[in-house]
């Protein structure tokens, strides 16, 4: 769902790129919603998730392996 704001929650994936192999982070915030992933657990679960690609800085190929997902510091409380 969210925070008690109304915001969706937000989460650091990690990435490893496929193609040139370097690691890179990405703030991914899912829509608002009811089923809106709250925790890690439930964003790796969500079909969304699936749906999301994600480009390297470096090389541009849209290959990666999530290696972690951690939320911001901020959320984790």
């Amino acid at each position: 769902m969210g925070d008690e704001m109304g915001r969706a929650t937000a989460f650091k994936l990690h990435l490893r790129c496929s193609n040139c192999r370097k690691d890179s982070t990405c703030l991914l915030t899912p829509p608002c919603g009811p089923d809106s992933p709250t925790d890690i657990d439930e964003l790796l679960e969500s079909g969304w998730l699936q749906q999301q690609r994600f480009a390297c800085s470096q090389c541009e190929s849209i290959i990666a392996t999530i290696t972690a997902v951690t939320m911001p510091k901020a959320q984790a409380a």
